[in-house]
């Protein structure tokens, strides 16, 4: 059988399933935090404006002392700035808050959604900076995860 006539969702020879996929990664994860729980190190707080449950537009680039030990102030200068740089990129203009706003209650406020969706690409393009910062942070023992509230985001770095 070709490649081509393949029924990935059928077919048992193909056992991948993205979702049952990120869900393994998941319990995974959670079992590796519990024998070897992270230490948090510190917390860049945001320095910007906020949309509700998102990141802030901007994070403050002032080095913490508790860093030292791990990363230079330069590494952590140039962190920050392609985080706020990332951001920045994919923020919701203004004119797109004014008309979610200004619609909400028209639209039973589902025009809300309106600046979620750029939200949501500044969520994924700053995972994948997180994700190669790690990367390099791997052989220092060093982990940085963004965290997200109600009314605030933070960046937290934490030792392996």
């Amino acid at each position: 059988m070709s490649y081509e006539a393949c029924d990935l969702q059928t077919d048992s020879r193909y056992p991948f399933d993205p979702r049952a996929n990120a869900f393994e990664l998941a319990k995974i994860e959670s079992i590796r935090r519990k024998q070897h729980p992270l230490i948090l190190i510190t917390s860049i707080k945001s320095s910007g404006v906020h949309y509700f449950i998102g990141p802030s537009k901007s994070y403050s680039n002032e080095y913490p002392k508790e860093l030292e030990p791990f990363i230079t102030k330069d590494d952590f200068e140039i962190f920050i700035n392609e985080v706020n740089d990332v951001i920045v990129k994919y923020w919701p203009c203004f004119f797109t808050f004014i008309l979610a706003f200004a619609f909400s209650v028209v639209t039973c406020f589902l025009s809300l959604y309106l600046p979620r969706v750029c939200i949501e690409d500044v969520q994924r393009f700053l995972g994948y900076v997180l994700e190669r910062w790690n990367e390099t942070w791997e052989e220092k023992g060093i982990k940085v995860e963004y965290k997200r509230n109600l009314l605030n985001s933070e960046l937290q770095f934490y030792k392996l």
